[in-house]
């Protein structure tokens, strides 16, 4: 398996424009001229998604036999001309230039740890690495951004907010791909939480030190988690141990099968 990390300027300003979490203050000047200039055009709604049930009705009055497509190319043509007037921004040139530093960090930290973490991966996981290319694409380090959009694709973009951080939430979304299609099957967060676990786990054996669930004052975990992981954390032990099953699907079954003995709460 292969990370191979990268920057699509187009994601990279759509998704900027459309997250809560600003990379710096003179972005939001940006947005107000793209707003201002392109309010009336359904296709800024793409990048704006706050009112894209208006911006989809506005594009569907207009549709009639054998012209959506038209319809939809016209549409392609502004949403073009957004993209060149956000690239051509001193907003933009700032925000790519620090997403690049960003993911220099984040490439020679995975670099540094790739052969380690992926062992130890396999081991507490129980499952396989798959022997393919997974693109990371990259967005600035205060996106707050990472998730897996398919089996080929994470997208990474926060700030270290401890040793080997991007390293552990790199194998996080890996987690995700060796599971496919967790996000879809019923008892999602309980696996969910068990994969959070993993990054406990691995977060100690990297760093070689440290705590579950925190780090230094800093609590590492989701807070819609933390309850489900601490009822979690004894079978957990117990599967480490190698007591409790022999991958982590299993320990699932095992969790589904009694949750109700458990007391596993809902997320």
């Amino acid at each position: 398996m292969k990370f191979r990390f990268k920057i699509n300027k187009y994601y990279l300003a759509g998704y900027t424009m459309a997250s809560k979490n600003k990379p710096f203050p003179a972005w939001k000047k940006l947005e107000e001229r793209i707003w201002r200039k392109y309010r009336d055009e359904p296709s800024y709604y793409f990048l704006n998604p706050k009112y894209i049930s208006l911006a989809l009705e506005k594009i569907q009055v207009n549709f009639s036999n054998g012209n959506i497509k038209k319809i939809f190319k016209k549409q392609g043509l502004v949403l073009e001309k957004i993209y060149q007037d956000i690239f051509k921004s001193s907003e933009f040139r700032r925000l790519l230039k620090e997403t690049k530093k960003h993911l220099i960090f984040i490439e020679n930290q995975w670099s540094r740890n790739e052969k380690k973490a992926l062992k130890n991966l396999r081991e507490i996981s129980g499952l396989s690495i798959p022997k393919r290319k997974i693109t990371v694409f990259i967005t600035h380090p205060k996106s707050l951004n990472c998730k897996t959009l398919n089996q080929n694709t994470i997208t990474r973009g926060c700030k270290e907010r401890w040793k080997n951080h991007s390293t552990i939430f790199l194998c996080h979304e890996l987690s995700h791909i060796i599971t496919w299609p967790g996000h879809f099957q019923p008892h999602y967060n309980i696996l969910h939480a068990i994969i959070m676990l993993i990054d406990n786990e691995l977060k100690l054996r990297l760093n070689k030190k440290g705590k579950y669930f925190e780090e230094g004052k800093i609590c590492t975990e989701s807070p819609t988690f933390l309850l489900l992981e601490k009822k979690i954390l004894p079978y957990w032990k117990k599967y480490l141990a190698g007591k409790l099953g022999k991958n982590i699907l299993e320990l699932k079954k095992f969790l589904i099968k009694n949750r109700n003995k458990i007391e596993l709460p809902k997320t």
